[in-house]
């Protein structure tokens, strides 16, 4: 098969087996925007190639959140919106609120200052933050990680802090910085859902619950084809809560706050005008537009990726796939 790009825009063709275990071809399209100054997007000098593999925060942390997550998978569950960045002050503050709003949907986020735990009679409260201008808004500053020689995690986000099987193991230690205002973390017993606005592991909760059943009966009769009970939402990296189940399509608006330098910024999802064509030998030609899933907006390099896919069956005895084409409209 034969795969050709007469775009301006990055692409890559995937074959591989889906959930269902149909051998397919993913046509995979990224288009990279620059930020402009006053809002809105222009096409990058420089465009992001498709992401083959995930990239950690820190690459020597075994626990660690994600930086950059791959763009490879058959399909998604609406869209994917993803903000990796810094929280920025226009001067020294304690704590600053966040939002990223997409169409109607605000989501908020209070980042504060560095602040540590001290333990006061069988009990662990969060000390007086610190100062700060920037703040990396990752999941290492929520609430969650791990305790106990790991006997203890949490699942939903085992990159962070304060998790503890008692409130003295917290003593001097670093108190969660990021939270939902109106869920504020004051204490050990606080244990409230981590929140962020970055992409989550595979193995984390709740991407790994999606997998489906992966038990003995799994490994014996149906492997490396994934679970009857699989789920799509599986492949989405957002946060729960910026994964958009209707999808987003051109023309929707998303705005960030707290992220950049002066005021907040907002752009429409902008319309790709690609079309994918796929030739078979006996069905003739499909044509096409994919679907955005993905919008990962980077504000620390003012930079936006827009990604879109299709999933197309490779055939098999005489209605092979022989052209995969990604095309601008005519």
């Amino acid at each position: 098969m034969s795969f050709s790009n007469a775009t301006p825009f990055a692409a890559l063709d995937v074959p591989t087996t889906d959930h269902t275990g149909r051998e397919v071809v993913i046509a995979i399209v990224k288009a990279t925007f620059a930020l402009k100054p006053n809002g809105g997007l222009t096409r990058a000098d420089a465009p992001e190639p498709v992401r083959v593999n995930d990239e950690c925060h820190e690459l020597d942390n075994p626990t660690s959140s994600l930086r950059r997550f791959s763009d490879v998978c058959s399909e998604k569950r609406g869209t994917d919106v993803v903000v990796y960045g810094d929280a920025v002050a226009p001067r020294p503050v304690t704590k600053l609120d966040l939002a990223v709003r997409v169409k109607e949907l605000t989501v908020p986020l209070r980042v504060h200052g560095e602040r540590v735990f001290t333990s006061i009679a069988g009990s662990a409260r969060i000390g007086a933050a610190r100062p700060f201008e920037r703040m990396p808004v990752v999941y290492e500053r929520a609430y969650g990680g791990t305790a106990d020689e790991m006997r203890i995690v949490e699942s939903r986000n085992p990159s962070g802090v304060g998790v503890a099987r008692r409130a003295a193991d917290l003593d001097g230690r670093r108190a969660p910085q990021i939270e939902h205002p109106a869920r504020p973390h004051t204490s050990f017993s606080d244990t409230h859902a981590p929140v962020g606005f970055g992409p989550i592991m595979t193995h984390w909760t709740p991407r790994r619950e999606h997998a489906g059943t992966l038990d003995d009966a799994w490994m014996k009769t149906r492997m490396p084809i994934m679970p009857h009970d699989f789920d799509v939402r599986f492949n989405n990296a957002a946060h729960p809560a910026l994964l958009i189940d209707e999808g987003l399509v051109p023309g929707d608006v998303i705005a960030v706050s707290g992220m950049a330098p002066g005021e907040p910024f907002a752009f429409a999802v902008p319309e790709l005008g690609i079309v994918l064509r796929a030739r078979f030998d006996a069905s003739g030609t499909v044509t096409v537009r994919p679907p955005i899933d993905t919008v990962f907006i980077r504000p620390n390099d003012r930079l936006v990726e827009v990604v879109a896919r299709k999933a197309f069956a490779q055939g098999r005895g005489r209605d092979l796939l022989r052209e995969l084409t990604v095309d601008l409209e005519d």
